[in-house]
Formats: structure tokens, sequence, C-alpha cells
């Protein structure tokens, strides 16, 4: 029976990638997007090629209404769930005195709120298998408590996901659950140039990916509630 794999955020960027990525290595994929739509219908088309199962939903993931229904949904179609990939998580770099209300809400709901809805969702499908992975995209350094005037309501929700990670990963172990996190460095060079990272180049997509895989195989067995960060040494504000 072909594993089942949900991937939020899964229509474009990384989450693209890593859909993709799983088609390829056989899984059966839920592409989640929220507003992506044409990118979502588009990519379907194409992993369907390699992985006929596969499927795409819109949700708007703050909402947890809109996360019980996508899940009921998933359950009722494959009726079971061997990966969650938290992807989703919106990006703000600002000056904390200009972030408004609203902004600073925005980084902490589609965060911390996304990934701890689609989490307990997914953990009711894996408690009844005995087994499953959750794999929380983070941000390098979300483990460190640093003050960061461009980026604070941003690395508040990476680092309340790195405190869920930890917390999940403790709580399911003894459900046969995998719970772990990995924390990229900058994917684009849009804040940061190239002589900035200490390996001469920001992160690849595939950088992550194959930490993805590995944590999700059976060598990473003992591997729970861990934070792997993906950033060729790179530090903020090194």
């Amino acid at each position: 029976m072909k594993k089942v794999a949900l991937v939020t955020g899964g229509a474009k960027g990384l989450g693209e990638a890593i859909s993709r990525y799983l088609a390829g290595e056989g899984y059966s994929v839920i592409v989640h997007f929220n507003k992506s739509r044409k990118d979502a219908e588009e990519l379907l088309s194409q992993i369907n090629k390699e992985s006929p199962f596969s499927s795409i939903y819109s949700a708007d993931l703050t909402k947890e209404e809109e996360v019980k229904k996508m899940f009921n949904t998933v359950a009722s179609k494959y009726n079971s769930l061997d990966l969650l990939v938290n992807n989703v998580g919106n990006f703000l770099f600002k000056p904390f005195s200009q972030t408004s209300n609203l902004e600073f809400k925005d980084m902490l709901e589609t965060n911390i709120f996304a990934t701890l809805y689609c989490s307990r969702e997914a953990l009711k499908l894996m408690r009844k298998q005995k087994n499953g992975h959750i794999i929380n995209i983070g941000a390098v350094g979300a483990e460190r408590i640093i003050i960061r005037k461009n980026s604070t309501p941003y690395f508040l929700g990476k680092t309340g996901v790195y405190i869920l990670t930890k917390t999940m990963a403790w709580d399911e172990a003894k459900n046969g659950i995998h719970i772990n996190m990995i924390s990229p460095g900058s994917l684009k060079t849009d804040i940061f140039e190239a002589g900035d990272f200490p390996m001469g180049r920001e992160g690849q997509y595939d950088d992550v990916i194959k930490a993805l895989s590995f944590l999700t195989s059976d060598a990473a067995y003992y591997i729970n509630g861990a934070n792997i960060e993906v950033a060729g040494a790179f530090v903020p504000g090194m």
C-alpha cells in the first residue's frame, strides 16, 4: 500500500520541491494550498504521472475548522497518513516599531497555530497506525533566544514551533510517532548576499529535502524531537 503524505503550502517554493520529491518516492501526496490554486493544479497534473492518487486541497490553516475539514477528507479518502510536513509559515523582515498588530498576529498564526492545528489532526490518524512522521519547517537560530529587531514576530513564531516539536515528540514517542524539525538558513538572496554565507552560498531546496529524507528513513529511528539546522554554519547576526 502506498504511503500518504500531506505537505502544507505544498504548491510553491520549498513546499513544491518537497511535494515533487515525495511523489517521486512513491507517496500519494496531498498538496495543500491556500490561494495558489493555479500552481497547485499545475503541480498535481505533473506529479500525478508518478503518483496517480495524489490530490490538492485548499484551506486557511489559521482557521481550526478548515483544518479539521481537510483532515476529515484525508481520513475519508486515504484512511491513513504517514507523513505531515508543516511547511506553512509566513515571513516578515521589518523593524519591530513598524510592525503592525495584524502583521504580528499573522506571524504567530501562520507559524505556531497552523503547525499546532495540523499536527493535532494528523496525530489522530497516526496514533491509530502506531507510526508516522511529522516534519516541522523552522528557521536557523529558532532555538536561540536572541533579539532580532527586524524579525521579532517571525522568530517568536519559529521558536514556538521548536518548543511544539520538542513537546509533541515527548508525548507521542510512545505511540511510535517521530516528530522532528528542519531549520534552513536563508533559501533566497533577497536579504543576504552569497558572501554572507560561511560556505559561499545560500541554502537550496535539495539541502532541506536530503535532511527530510534522512529523518523519515529507518536509519533515523532513534532521532526524535530533534532540530536539524540546514544552514551551512550560517547564523543570523554573525
